[in-house]
């Protein structure tokens, strides 16, 4: 099946209604390209091979699905998940995966709310199957047994160090689910890594890396496959090379030609130098085509103390940070109340929107000297981001890689359009003077 149930607009469930999401209809209702069909099968076949070779004792098989923001590594997972609990259930021609028990985790608190409004749409998706790291890695150790196949959607945020506040007493989260599974399966991207705790990195020494892991399995064990294609963002390759080398070098980058001629492209990019301005756009975008929302980096004060705070930019822009409802059924991006609303990187992550105006905050600076960003660390405002963790050797580069970190993930949820403004005056400055040079 590549296809999950087609959503309606109301799913009556026994005595309670459940509105139906966009974000539900995304990641579930989706035909898959024939690169991601090859991929979900190619899983398949690793999954069964190595369920049928297991034998106690054995190190767990373990294949990595790595990609961008934007490339389709959740509609894959979610497809491929779908095809398992399935196949788990029914049963086809002695099948090695009927009857197997398996797990979906995600340590993002929204993704989980929005794999189980999925699963409400298979009979064969106990709720069960769905967790948290933490809570399966407890429950597994406490009833002393080991899953089958456990998938890990944005692996890039299993903790990386102990948090006895949350309940984890291990040292990795990784780690553990490898001493609990015969078979994992990780979708990962490092620069999608926002905090200290569940800080992953392939160039250095800090926090966890992911392959010095992999490399701990068999050779005939492991398997690993990059995602290139980009299917959130519908924008020119040069856009796209834009988010990549401002979010990922910080360098300025050259304006994108493609942006010159109105029209020419389905996708809007463009550079605002009043933040007031691109708040009013993206509102009269969003009553034209919806899903259309403001950004910011973690550059201004906010508390979890149900009060309200706000980002606020030059004399004409102060709007408050997104509000935390846990209970709420429909993500922030699909709730009309957050039109009203400055989303963070947390709010967002995962999820798409048709037009993203992002807000480079206080911590986003110019450096003149270099012509490149200037990251001020001491001004950004998620303090329990940067909780510093045993594992971190180099607190100052990691700081500077998670800020970077969270300008990509903001920079890559917009599917029709992206607008930027900079907080700080000289970057801001300099970017406009991009688009002058563009047109020269």
């Amino acid at each position: 099946m590549t296809r999950g149930f087609r959503p309606s607009k109301l799913v009556k469930r026994g005595v309670r209604d459940v509105v139906q999401s966009i974000a539900v209809g995304k990641l579930s209702d989706v035909t898959l390209s024939e690169e991601q069909r090859v991929l979900r099968e190619k899983v398949l076949s690793f999954t069964r091979n190595h369920l049928k070779s297991y034998n106690d004792g054995d190190e767990p098989a373990m294949f990595v699905i790595q990609g961008d923001a934007g490339t389709g590594k959740s509609v894959v997972l979610n497809s491929l998940f779908n095809e398992i609990q399935r196949l788990s259930s029914v049963g086809e021609n002695g099948d090695v995966l009927f009857g197997t028990k398996n797990y979906l985790v995600v340590n993002h608190p929204e993704m989980l709310k929005l794999y189980l409004r999925i699963s409400k749409g298979f009979k064969y998706i106990a709720r069960s199957s769905l967790e948290r790291p933490t809570s399966l890695i407890n429950a597994l150790q406490k009833k002393n047994e080991l899953a089958d196949v456990v998938i890990v959607d944005e692996a890039h945020l299993l903790a990386t160090s102990k948090d006895a506040f949350k309940r984890f007493y291990g040292d990795n989260h990784l780690q553990e689910l490898m001493l609990l599974a015969k078979v994992l399966i990780l979708v990962y991207d490092d620069k999608q890594a926002l905090r200290m705790g569940c800080y992953w990195d392939e160039s250095t020494q800090n926090g966890a890396n992911l392959k010095s892991y992999y490399t701990k399995i068999p050779a005939g064990n492991k398997d690993w496959y990059n995602l290139k294609q980009q299917f959130r963002v519908a924008a020119p390759d040069d856009v796209l090379q834009w988010i990549d080398e401002i979010s990922t070098e910080g360098t300025i980058p050259q304006y994108p030609r493609s942006c010159l001629t109105a029209g020419a492209y389905d996708f809007d990019f463009k550079i605002w130098d009043d933040c007031g301005a691109m708040y009013e756009a993206i509102k009269e975008l969003d009553t034209k085509v919806g899903q259309c929302r403001m950004l910011a980096t973690y550059d201004f004060p906010y508390r979890l103390d149900g009060k309200d705070y706000f980002v606020t930019c030059g004399d004409n822009f102060k709007v408050r940070w997104d509000r935390y409802r846990p209970r709420e059924v429909l993500p922030w991006s699909e709730r009309p109340d957050t039109i009203d609303e400055i989303g963070s990187v947390y709010t967002i992550q995962g999820f798409d929107l048709n037009y993203a105006g992002i807000i480079l905050g206080r911590s986003v600076g110019y450096d003149a000297a270099r012509d490149c960003i200037q990251l001020k660390p001491e001004l950004y405002d998620d303090h329990a981001g940067f909780t510093k963790k045993k594992n971190i050797s180099d607190v100052n580069h990691v700081k500077n890689k998670i800020i970077m970190n969270s300008i990509n993930v903001l920079l890559t949820r917009g599917v029709k359009g992206l607008y930027v403004y900079a907080w700080d005056p000289a970057l801001r400055e300099r970017l406009k003077r991009s688009v002058l040079d563009a047109t020269n």
